[in-house]
Formats: C-alpha cells, structure tokens, sequence
C-alpha cells in the first residue's frame, strides 16, 4: 500500500511571498554567530567631506596617545586605496548593524554617521558577509556569463559608491569575494546632499 502524498508541494496563502520581501539591505551585515562579536566601531574623522553609511569601505587611524578613548575606537574614514596598499588603504566595511550613532535627519531616510559620530564596521578577515551596491554593468555580465566566486576581479567606485568591473579610475578589493547578487533590494542613493532608499541590485561580499 502507498500513500498518494508529494512532501515537497508546499502550499501558502495567496501573496505571502511578494517580490518586495525579497532582496538585501545595503550595509546590513547578514546574521552569522561565527563573526558577530567581530563588530567594530570607531569615530568618523574630522577629515570626511561627506556622511558615513553602512555598505562603504572604510580606513583605520592608529589611536596614538588617546587621541580616542581605547571604547570608542579608531578613527575611520572612507577608503581610498586598495587593502594593504600604503594611504587610505581599506581595512574594512562600514555597516549599520547596532550602529547608533547613525541617525535619520529631515531629508534623508538612510541613517548617517556625521564628522565625530560613532561608525560600526567589519574588518577584513572577519568573514562577515555584507550587502553592498552593485554596478548595474557587473550584473549585466552576471546574468550573461555567470562566474566562479573567486574568478572576478572586483573594484570599488570612489564616485558611484559601488562594487564595479571596471579597474580605471577604481581601487581594486584584493580578497574580498562577491557571492551573490539580487536586483531588487534596498540600496542608498546620495544625490551630493541627501540620502535616500531606493530599489535597486546589491550583492553579498565576504570580507
């Protein structure tokens, strides 16, 4: 005697599973026990021309003499050169886990981190899996080519604030692996004042 029943058919109630509720959050470090308490935080230098959100590739400050109290950690800002390349090196990502400091003021809907606010961040070897922005090009060659996870070479966009292809005028992200991407999530648009929410391709990168 068998019984006429598939346990793989699933069934739910119409719409529960909608496009919208799928997709990454740039700078929201993905939940792992493996590296949570490798969360770092540090200070925004005086330096920045612009605020910090999460989804950014950040360089460390050696705190020499208690410039910042041992808590409050180095002081950070955004990267500019590729890891373990001399100044502006980047040693990490900046993110929005637990981060609060980073606060929502009238015209942005991201939080941001000012000059002296407090900035959390994943350094590298942390292995912690962060959603970032995506050049939309990079998905195009994605989705017509697919690659091995280690066999691209990624660049981050000083002007776009992306993960690129595109090495000209772009720093290199020596070690960092791109796992997988997904165009319909929430990443932050800064139009040279504000910061805004929208739609758009972010993937997960390992640092």
């Amino acid at each position: 005697m068998s019984i006429n029943f598939n346990p793989y058919l699933t069934n739910q109630p119409q719409n529960s599973f909608l496009l919208e509720t799928q997709g990454y959050i740039q700078g929201l470090a993905q939940d792992d026990p493996s590296y949570k308490n490798w969360l770092a935080s540090g200070i925004l230098a005086t330096t920045e021309t612009l605020p910090m959100w999460g989804g950014v590739p950040i360089q460390e400050y050696i705190n020499v003499n208690g410039v910042n109290s041992e808590s409050l950690g180095p002081t950070v800002a955004r990267a500019t050169a590729a890891p373990a390349s001399g100044a502006g090196s980047m040693t990490g990502m900046a993110v929005f886990n637990q981060a609060a400091h980073m606060v929502i003021t009238p015209g942005n809907t991201v939080p941001l981190a000012s000059v002296s606010n407090g900035v959390n961040f994943y350094r590298f070897g942390s292995q912690a899996r962060i959603p970032v922005q995506l050049d939309p090009a990079l998905v195009t060659a994605l989705q017509a080519t697919p690659e091995l996870i280690t066999q691209e070479a990624l660049y981050w966009s000083t002007a776009n604030y992306y993960v690129t292809l595109t090495a000209t005028s772009n720093f290199a992200l020596t070690g960092v692996r791109l796992l997988s991407v997904n165009t319909n999530s929430k990443i932050v648009s800064w139009n040279g004042t504000a910061a805004s929410w929208t739609a758009g391709p972010a993937g997960i990168i390992q640092l």
